[in-house]
């Protein structure tokens, strides 16, 4: 292997984060295995197949990588079996958290030194992700980077959201927006994300490395809906939920909560002067330019509690 180049273990890899990380590690031209269940082969890795949350099947395939990069560590326990499969012989480490991670910050956005734990709204995903996240600071000796990015988006995102609002518009579908729509979104681009880990696993970044990683723009769930929806080239219909949805959970009717998930990022972009490859604005255009219209018509029916409502406005 050439110098420069690293043997890296990608722990996950099949889903919509290996769709865009895979390829970069390639391109970077490093030597790439993925290890998940083995669902689906990719070409240019090799593969390990083993389910992560039996701790005998990690231990079985335990070996020596230069990087580890954990895009699948959702809980302390996946996190620590990984770690003792793989981390005593890593020369780096690298893992994918979250957003939600972080405890209510009120009157401002959160950053990497407030506290853990998980907004309440999260529920047990935030609390479990931010014991994963302090597993590894505790225990990881070798150069550790956590990364945490708020919502995710590109082609091929498994997560019905940006097709949400797509299907609707094109099939003249009113789309409820919760509360009064002043929410804050932030969002990273899946390419984003691949270019921000592929740096990592290049870069000397000392001990320990923290970062919330998120282009900059944040908007309100209104301004969301019709940035989507404006590149469909479709009519938009918005209801309002204050109005018509008062009593029903967001997320019986809208692709997220009605609950602001944005970041303080300016860690990243000082330490980095970190140069994004695509604003919101292009990174939307680039998702639905990967997707056949037709097709995005029948791809997000309208649940009972979007129809009982819609009924009744």
């Amino acid at each position: 292997m050439r110098e420069g180049l690293k043997n890296i273990l990608v722990i996950g890899g099949s889903g919509f984060v290996g769709g865009a990380l895979i390829p970069t590690l390639i391109r970077a031209g490093h030597a790439v295995t993925i290890l998940n269940r083995g669902n689906r082969k990719i070409d240019g890795v090799s593969q390990i197949v083993a389910d992560r949350d039996r701790s005998e099947e990690m231990a079985k395939h335990s070996a020596s990588f230069d990087v580890v990069v954990d895009t699948s560590g959702y809980t302390r326990q996946q996190v620590e079996t990984a770690f003792s499969a793989f981390g005593y012989f890593a020369s780096k480490w690298i893992h994918l958290s979250s957003a939600a991670v972080y405890r209510e910050t009120p009157d401002r956005l959160p950053a990497e030194d407030d506290s853990l734990g998980g907004a309440e709204i999260w529920g047990a995903y935030g609390l479990d992700k931010s014991r994963a996240d302090e597993f590894l600071v505790e225990h990881v000796e070798c150069p550790l980077a956590i990364l945490r990015p708020p919502y995710l988006y590109g082609p091929n995102n498994a997560n019905d959201r940006e097709t949400f609002i797509w299907s609707r518009v094109l099939t003249g579908r009113p789309i409820i927006i919760p509360g009064d729509g002043s929410v804050q979104f932030q969002f990273l681009h899946v390419q984003d994300l691949a270019n921000i880990i592929t740096h990592f696993v290049d870069a000397d970044f000392g001990k320990r490395a923290i970062y919330n990683v998120a282009e900059p723009e944040t908007m309100n769930a209104e301004a969301w809906v019709k940035k989507v929806a404006a590149v469909s080239g479709g009519e938009l219909k918005i209801v309002s939920g204050k109005d018509h949805a008062s009593d029903v959970m967001a997320r019986r009717y809208f692709p997220f909560r009605d609950y602001s998930c944005a970041l303080d990022v300016s860690k990243l972009l000082r330490d980095f002067n970190w140069a994004f490859e695509f604003s919101f604005d292009d990174g939307i255009r680039n998702t639905i330019s990967n997707y056949d219209i037709e097709a995005l018509r029948q791809v997000s029916p309208s649940s009972p509690d979007e129809i009982r409502i819609l009924r009744n406005t």
